[in-house]
């Protein structure tokens, strides 16, 4: 029994679920789910007013802005009005420091949240108390889409943390009952870690997985090697980019559906996953801008996004560095959500050449599928023409496994680029726990 993971799980459940409007918004969300686009754009103007009025009232850095730009709430006369704010960065967030706090609340008062830093220096992002229970109901609305009801069990394979990254005897993992939720130290995560996780899956008798999409791929992989069998009714991934590999190794490892979500530790943006299988821009968690950033492709765009919700520490136009696909098309789901093609992840995961080109995540993991008995691998570029590969080999595989993923990688990867391949135990995560694929120290 872990005491500390019970008691947090206590106050969990208090401040996201009874000491807030959790249960007022999950059945706002439960009806406004169908509404239609003109009604949700209404919802979506008149949170956007409250906001920039909040902002002017007790946040002293969009009180400046407002002040030298002349803008006045009553000039907030449709969504399209907030481009008379500036688009913001991280950097930008950083260097204003308190003065984008908002000064309502009592900073003992709020939690605080924080970027996993994979990009740069981590951002702490105070959040008001009832901001929470808001945000768990958005959250709890992906798991309706998904199936997973509010008492079932999960299982959490994320940054979530049950010991410290060097400890290596003992459990592992920690039941939390007032949440219902089974964590797995993604920090120790290793096939021999991986297989006491499912046979914990197992006994807990959990309904579903949530985490980081390199984690639960590794997880499902040991599984499959190992035969073990977990069965699932979904499978929801979040934080990273999810390969067309992860999801169906996923899938036909727990038997279930895969539902991807992203979100972002600002609190601007979230983008659900439909029963349809078609990711949805969430119109009453946020605007979100889709600036087009390629002059070939009109549809791939720069996320800026501007978060309802989150009173502490209130962002607008926030460039949160994401790139994503936009879509004309419309889902047979039913729901008016705008539908997104595909999240391609942050604009600085890239491999270069010295010709120029470029390798996003989503190209360099299709080049990666060729790979048998691997379970994780990372792609590292220190030098404009070298890129060495870290893989942590699974329990079949074999010198023959590696020689055909050599002749793979100089059959797709351009001859102008050094390719080193290091076998690993294991590969390092972020500080928040996070897999990062692509690792460029150009």
């Amino acid at each position: 029994m872990n005491c500390r993971v019970i008691a947090k799980g206590a106050l969990t459940l208090l401040t996201k679920r009874f000491a807030g409007s959790f249960w007022i918004r999950r059945r706002w969300l439960n009806k406004t789910q169908w509404l239609s686009l003109s009604e949700l754009q209404e919802i979506q103007l008149r949170l956007l007013k409250k906001l920039i009025r909040h902002c002017y009232n007790s946040v002293p850095f969009y009180r400046k802005i407002m002040d030298e730009r002349a803008i006045k709430v009553e000039s907030i006369k449709s969504l399209e009005d907030i481009t008379q704010f500036p688009i913001l960065t991280k950097q930008q967030v950083l260097a204003a420091g308190d003065s984008i706090i908002s000064t309502k609340y009592p900073r003992w008062l709020m939690s605080k949240g924080r970027t996993g830093g994979t990009t740069g220096t981590p951002l702490v992002t105070p959040r008001n108390l009832f901001s929470l229970g808001n945000e768990h109901a958005f959250v709890r609305r992906q798991f309706d889409w998904a199936g997973i009801g509010s008492g079932d069990r999960t299982a959490y394979l994320s940054g979530r943390f049950i010991v410290h990254p060097d400890h290596t005897n003992g459990t592992l993992y920690a039941y939390d009952p007032f949440m219902k939720e089974l964590l797995l130290s993604t920090y120790h995560l290793s096939a021999e870690t991986a297989k006491r996780y499912a046979q914990a899956m197992n006994r807990y008798g959990v309904k579903a997985i949530v985490g980081y999409p390199a984690s639960i791929y590794f997880l499902a992989k040991v599984c499959l090697d190992s035969g073990i069998e977990v069965k699932l009714n979904a499978a929801l991934t979040t934080s990273e980019t999810l390969t067309d590999v992860m999801r169906t190794t996923i899938a036909e490892a727990f038997d279930c559906r895969v539902f991807d979500f992203y979100g972002a530790a600002e609190r601007v943006c979230y983008i659900y996953t439909c029963e349809s299988n078609s990711y949805h821009l969430i119109l009453e968690y946020g605007y979100a801008e889709l600036i087009p950033q390629n002059s070939t492709n009109e549809n791939e765009c720069n996320l800026v996004a501007t978060g309802f919700w989150n009173f502490g520490m209130p962002l607008i136009r926030y460039d949160i560095g994401d790139i994503v696909i936009k879509s004309n098309k419309t889902c047979s789901c039913g729901r008016v959500f705008p539908v997104i093609d595909s999240i391609t992840g942050r604009k600085g995961d890239v491999i270069k050449t010295p010709s120029g080109k470029s390798y996003g995540p989503t190209l360099m993991a299709r080049v990666a599928k060729g790979a048998n008995n691997i379970l994780e691998s990372q792609i590292i570029q220190d030098a404009i023409d070298r890129i060495t590969i870290l893989y942590v080999p699974g329990e079949k595989f074999t010198a023959k496994d590696l020689a055909d993923f050599k002749q793979h990688l100089n059959h797709y990867m351009p001859g102008e680029l050094k390719i080193t391949l290091k076998q690993v135990k294991a590969i390092d995560r972020t500080g928040s726990g996070k897999f990062k694929f692509i690792v460029s120290q150009l």
